[in-house]
């Protein structure tokens, strides 16, 4: 073979040849896409910080819970995944334009909480037991949250924060056309922002990435020490029904 049929051959092959590693890179890139992130060392962020305009109310750091008494220390932070925030100001925004906003009630909650919680419940159809997968808040993908008018002030909804009743449904079973419209507005601000509203408690919403996370061992607070690493063994999010 001389060197011009070599130098020709290659011509005729090169466009496909370069074609090959064009496809087999955009398989590779649609490949990598389609796998799920891995969000385990994502940092936490304070919604206050990241969402001001959101109202916040930790309702574990009062009286005003299941438990009847404060679990969080007073100076108790709400924070989320640093892309959970970000899902929660697209909530916020679309709210905004309708006047409206959010109240969060609950956010990242540590693994020693939990285990408050159920030791003062032990229902495992209402609280996650942490041997069992515990909370989706320790992950610091959930929140506990209620819509607020644009003075901040709650709106009716169907029932108060840690209610274990059937009421507590995320689909509504009144007949008050007030609260219904509320619960709609909030769940499709939430959804509209990537969150899942879990089955019983309407309060109670999920990122729709969680399972790309991990659970953490984030402080509270400012001042305190992070404490073990919990277990991961994640809870079904597409079905869990508790706090």
């Amino acid at each position: 073979m001389t060197f011009s049929t070599e130098k020709m051959r290659w011509r005729r092959c090169a466009p496909l040849a370069l074609w090959f590693v064009a496809a087999s890179a955009a398989a590779q890139e649609k490949h990598a896409a389609a796998r799920p992130l891995d969000r385990r060392a994502e940092p936490m962020v304070e919604v206050a910080k990241v969402c001001p305009d959101i109202v916040i109310e930790l309702r574990y750091a009062t009286a005003r819970n299941v438990t009847g008494q404060p679990i969080y220390p007073p100076n108790a932070r709400a924070l989320v995944r640093r892309s959970v925030a970000e899902r929660l100001k697209k909530a916020q925004a679309e709210l905004q334009a309708q006047k409206l906003g959010l109240k969060i009630w609950d956010a990242y909650r540590p693994a020693w909480v939990q285990q408050i919680l159920w030791d003062a419940v032990r229902n495992p159809a209402f609280v996650g037991e942490p041997a069992r997968g515990g909370s989706l808040h320790t992950y610091g993908a959930g929140v506990d949250v209620t819509l607020v008018d644009a003075r901040g002030r709650e709106l009716p909804m169907p029932t108060d924060f840690d209610d274990f009743t059937p009421a507590a449904s995320r689909t509504y079973r009144g007949n008050d056309p007030v609260v219904a419209a509320n619960l709609l507005t909030l769940q499709r601000a939430m959804m509209h922002a990537g969150f899942w509203v879990l089955r019983d408690e309407w309060w109670h919403f999920v990122s729709e990435d969680v399972k790309s996370f991990a659970p953490s061992n984030a402080p509270l607070t400012p001042d305190a020490t992070p404490a073990p690493t919990p277990p991961q063994k994640m809870p079904d999010a597409t079905s869990v029904r508790h706090l």
